[in-house]
């Protein structure tokens, strides 16, 4: 091998290491760097005629896997939706109480029942009476005060929906100017950064995720393109406060691209139904109105029970008892929003110019019964306790007591909040099990990194040597000469 060769040899080779040190540094300086992809440089060898003279350094490449990335990212989607269904699942629980909590909803129930018991035991006591009333009160502040928490949390649901809308659509956007940068100019630094909006992106709305000649494209679960040449903008309008009877289309909005419908909770064709934005849309449309069904049955429950003569023989038999939904008579079946009209009825509301007594005597006595005189209270106790066929929306199968049917719901939305818990956490493992395994290929392992490094400056130190002995060859035969 005459010199010239060698020494290019040599020259490419120092070349070659000196460029793998500095992507193998820089792999190790953005090792906990979250979207980092590891760098390899790509060599190839030099060959004039038939004849190696060296290698050439072609770049550096990104390390990519698509099928471990597919997966981690549907995945990660399932895992946002768990997550904010679980998030909205405790919500639910909060607000009918915790099972046997006294500041919610079943202890409301067993605070009236224990005051109707005390007073039936001393009929004539005022301060029992207004125990009663109190108590009843409680309850009613209790169904007003659930209602409305569970329209705050639709109009949560609704707000984010929009700041989640407007995250994405800039995504969208800044990834459309990535789509339009020469090719030139796509350094694994813009990769990263493509990589990571579009993982932000499939969490909030899943996405698949193409390659076609070096331009992104996403499709939307449903089949509609939000990124092709150029981004589709997603519309969504806000709803200010939201009232019971407010339901998607009126006045709740959907979710559209370039006007085609693709609301989670929709009938369209090109649904999309999973990630944060799935389970946001799930809470304020499906979700929270279904527990304010719930909530609704057993107002409708309450007041029924002690409605009519059989329970109350001063009051006719279509008139509204000790509970009413605001008007006299009393309601027939339950109706979207009794819960957050449920009322003390005024003639035992002293705020309302009525008397204690009634409590006692009835709801259309003109004075109070005799002392001692427990027979309308103990009516009301058997009224509460009567097992009676649930409200259907309730969703409950047989007979039940109002302790009962209480019960029977913080149960139910307790188990489902548990269930979700449970969907989270193992939703949570999966997509973390595959990030550690797309990890395994893409990422940086320090350790073989800094194992390349020794490998490296091995090979960069006998190119050196060879450099030096061509000079020292050099040196001689300049003297010889």
């Amino acid at each position: 091998m005459s010199f010239s060769s060698a020494l290019s040899i040599a020259n490419s080779g120092l070349a070659a290491a000196s460029i793998r040190a500095q992507t193998t540094a820089s792999n190790i300086a953005n090792a906990t760097v979250e979207g980092y992809s590891r760098r390899d440089v790509v060599l190839s060898e030099r060959v004039v005629g038939s004849t190696g003279i060296g290698v050439s350094v072609v770049g550096t490449e990104r390390v990519t896997s698509p099928v471990l990335t597919s997966t981690r990212i549907r995945l990660e989607a399932a895992d946002s939706f768990a997550t904010q269904t679980a998030d909205t699942a405790k919500s639910l629980t909060q607000i009918v109480g915790e099972p046997g909590a006294q500041n919610g909803l079943f202890g409301a129930y067993n605070r009236f029942e224990a005051s109707l018991r005390d007073a039936a035991a001393t009929p004539e006591s005022s301060i029992f009476q207004a125990e009663v009333a109190d108590s009843a009160q409680n309850l009613i502040r209790v169904f007003a005060n659930a209602s409305q928490d569970a329209n705050d949390l639709r109009r949560d649901a609704d707000q984010e929906i929009g700041r989640l809308v407007n995250e994405v659509n800039e995504k969208l956007e800044r990834l459309e100017d990535i789509n339009g940068l020469p090719e030139a100019r796509i350094s694994p630094e813009i990769l990263d950064e493509r990589q990571k909006l579009v993982d932000e992106i499939n969490e909030i709305i899943p996405v698949t995720a193409q390659n076609r000649g070096g331009q992104l494209k996403l499709i939307s679960e449903g089949g509609q393109f939000l990124l092709d040449t150029t981004a589709r903008e997603i519309s969504f309008s806000t709803t200010g406060a939201i009232g019971r009877t407010a339901v998607l289309g009126a006045p709740l909005s959907g979710l559209t691209v370039n006007g085609v419908d693709i609301t989670p909770t929709g009938s369209a064709a090109h649904k999309s139904s999973g990630g944060r934005i799935g389970a946001l849309f799930e809470a304020r449309d499906v979700t929270v109105p279904g527990l304010q069904d719930k909530l609704d049955g057993l107002a409708f429950d309450l007041v029924s029970r002690f409605a009519g003569d059989t329970v109350d023989p001063t009051i006719a038999s279509t008139d509204a008892g000790l509970f009413t939904d605001g008007n006299t008579t009393a309601p027939t079946a339950s109706y979207v929003g009794i819960a957050e009209a449920l009322e003390l009825n005024a003639a035992v509301d002293p705020d309302e110019g009525g008397e204690l007594y009634r409590i006692q005597a009835g709801i259309g006595a003109t004075a109070p019964a005799p002392s001692g005189n427990g027979d309308q209270l103990n009516r009301l106790i058997d009224a509460f306790g009567a097992e009676r066929a649930a409200p259907p929306a309730l969703g409950i199968n047989g007979n039940a007591s109002a302790v009962d049917l209480v019960a029977e719901v913080n149960a139910a939305v307790t188990e489902a909040d548990a269930e979700a818990q449970d969907d989270a956490l193992y939703a949570s493992t999966r997509a973390q099990l595959a990030r550690e395994e797309e990890q395994a290929i893409i990422g940086v392992d320090t350790d073989r990194e800094l194992q390349q490094l020794l490998l490296i400056e091995q090979a960069y130190g006998a190119n050196a040597r060879v450099i030096q002995t061509i000079d020292e060859m050099l040196d001689i035969l300049m003297r010889l000469g």
